[in-house]
Protein backbone atom coordinates (compact mmCIF):
# COMPACT_ATOMS: atom_id res chain seq x y z
CA UNK A 1 0.00 0.00 0.00
CA UNK A 2 1.49 3.71 -1.00
CA UNK A 3 0.59 6.61 0.43
CA UNK A 4 1.89 9.25 -2.10
CA UNK A 5 0.89 12.51 -0.38
CA UNK A 6 1.46 12.77 3.36
CA UNK A 7 0.86 16.25 4.11
CA UNK A 8 -2.62 16.24 2.76
CA UNK A 9 -3.59 16.23 6.44
CA UNK A 10 -3.13 19.36 9.27
CA UNK A 11 -5.05 17.31 11.73
CA UNK A 12 -5.03 13.58 13.20
CA UNK A 13 -8.06 12.60 15.71
CA UNK A 14 -7.70 9.21 17.41
CA UNK A 15 -10.27 7.60 19.32
CA UNK A 16 -10.80 4.53 20.95
CA UNK A 17 -14.04 2.79 20.61
CA UNK A 18 -15.17 0.45 23.88
CA UNK A 19 -18.09 -1.36 23.92
CA UNK A 20 -19.22 0.65 20.37
CA UNK A 21 -19.14 3.81 22.02
CA UNK A 22 -16.51 6.39 22.27
CA UNK A 23 -16.12 9.85 24.25
CA UNK A 24 -13.97 13.22 24.92
CA UNK A 25 -12.10 10.47 27.72
CA UNK A 26 -10.99 8.15 24.47
CA UNK A 27 -9.58 10.50 22.07
CA UNK A 28 -7.19 12.78 21.14
CA UNK A 29 -5.96 15.67 18.41
CA UNK A 30 -2.60 15.68 16.85
CA UNK A 31 -1.94 18.67 15.11
CA UNK A 32 1.96 18.12 15.06
CA UNK A 33 2.58 17.68 11.08
CA UNK A 34 6.11 15.59 11.99
CA UNK A 35 3.60 13.42 13.86
CA UNK A 36 0.53 13.09 11.56
CA UNK A 37 3.13 12.21 8.13
CA UNK A 38 5.19 9.29 10.69
CA UNK A 39 1.80 8.05 11.18
CA UNK A 40 0.94 7.53 7.61
CA UNK A 41 4.23 6.20 7.05
CA UNK A 42 4.14 3.85 9.72
CA UNK A 43 0.85 2.10 7.74
CA UNK A 44 2.64 2.32 4.22
CA UNK A 45 3.88 -0.43 2.86
CA UNK A 46 1.72 -3.03 4.79
CA UNK A 47 -0.10 -5.96 2.48
CA UNK A 48 -3.48 -5.19 2.33
CA UNK A 49 -6.36 -7.03 0.06
CA UNK A 50 -9.63 -5.34 -0.79
CA UNK A 51 -12.98 -5.73 0.87
CA UNK A 52 -16.27 -4.77 0.19
CA UNK A 53 -18.01 -2.27 2.25
CA UNK A 54 -20.85 -5.09 3.38
CA UNK A 55 -17.56 -6.87 4.56
CA UNK A 56 -15.88 -3.64 6.74
CA UNK A 57 -19.12 -3.05 8.18
CA UNK A 58 -19.36 -6.66 9.47
CA UNK A 59 -15.83 -6.44 10.58
CA UNK A 60 -16.49 -3.43 12.49
CA UNK A 61 -20.08 -4.37 14.14
CA UNK A 62 -18.25 -7.88 14.98
CA UNK A 63 -16.10 -5.53 17.26
CA UNK A 64 -16.23 -4.09 20.80
CA UNK A 65 -13.18 -2.22 20.90
CA UNK A 66 -10.72 -0.50 18.27
CA UNK A 67 -9.22 2.51 17.26
CA UNK A 68 -10.25 4.99 14.77
CA UNK A 69 -7.41 7.43 13.31
CA UNK A 70 -9.34 9.98 11.12
CA UNK A 71 -7.09 12.36 8.85
CA UNK A 72 -8.41 16.17 8.24
CA UNK A 73 -7.58 19.00 6.13
CA UNK A 74 -8.08 22.09 7.39
CA UNK A 75 -10.04 23.35 10.56
CA UNK A 76 -13.51 21.31 10.84
CA UNK A 77 -13.12 17.97 12.90
CA UNK A 78 -17.00 18.51 13.25
CA UNK A 79 -17.91 16.51 10.01
CA UNK A 80 -18.66 12.91 9.71
CA UNK A 81 -15.08 11.62 9.08
CA UNK A 82 -12.07 13.01 8.11
CA UNK A 83 -10.15 13.23 4.09
CA UNK A 84 -8.83 9.64 5.13
CA UNK A 85 -8.77 7.31 8.12
CA UNK A 86 -7.94 3.94 9.10
CA UNK A 87 -9.42 1.67 12.10
CA UNK A 88 -6.95 -0.89 14.06
CA UNK A 89 -8.69 -3.89 15.75
CA UNK A 90 -7.35 -5.10 18.80
CA UNK A 91 -5.55 -7.95 17.32
CA UNK A 92 -4.02 -5.20 14.87
CA UNK A 93 -5.70 -6.06 11.74
CA UNK A 94 -6.03 -2.39 10.21
CA UNK A 95 -8.95 -1.39 7.57
CA UNK A 96 -8.74 1.34 5.60
CA UNK A 97 -11.01 3.57 3.78
CA UNK A 98 -10.34 4.10 0.10
CA UNK A 99 -10.55 8.39 -0.35
CA UNK A 100 -6.56 8.57 -0.58
CA UNK A 101 -6.00 5.78 -1.81
CA UNK A 102 -7.44 6.03 -5.57
CA UNK A 103 -9.00 2.25 -4.92
CA UNK A 104 -12.82 1.28 -5.02
CA UNK A 105 -13.04 -1.08 -2.12
CA UNK A 106 -11.93 -0.70 1.53
CA UNK A 107 -8.72 -2.00 2.18
CA UNK A 108 -7.57 -4.96 5.37
CA UNK A 109 -4.42 -6.03 5.92
CA UNK A 110 -3.38 -8.93 5.26
CA UNK A 111 -1.62 -10.06 8.45
CA UNK A 112 -2.08 -8.51 12.18
CA UNK A 113 -0.08 -5.71 13.33
CA UNK A 114 -0.18 -4.94 17.00
CA UNK A 115 2.83 -4.28 17.66
CA UNK A 116 2.47 -1.00 14.99
CA UNK A 117 -0.51 -0.06 17.09
CA UNK A 118 1.48 -0.04 20.08
CA UNK A 119 4.41 1.36 18.31
CA UNK A 120 1.79 4.62 17.44
CA UNK A 121 0.07 4.91 20.38
CA UNK A 122 3.58 5.15 22.33
CA UNK A 123 4.94 7.81 19.85
CA UNK A 124 1.81 9.82 20.17
CA UNK A 125 0.95 9.31 23.90
CA UNK A 126 -1.82 7.96 23.87
CA UNK A 127 -2.77 6.22 27.08
CA UNK A 128 -6.52 4.60 26.62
Amino acid sequence: MQIEDKDFANILLIQKVENNFTSEQLSKQIEDQEMIEQVLTMVEGLKVEEIDNEELIKILESQDNYYMFDFYEGEDTNILRGDYGFHVLEDGTMLFNVDLLSVTNPLVTVETHKELLEAMKEMLEINF
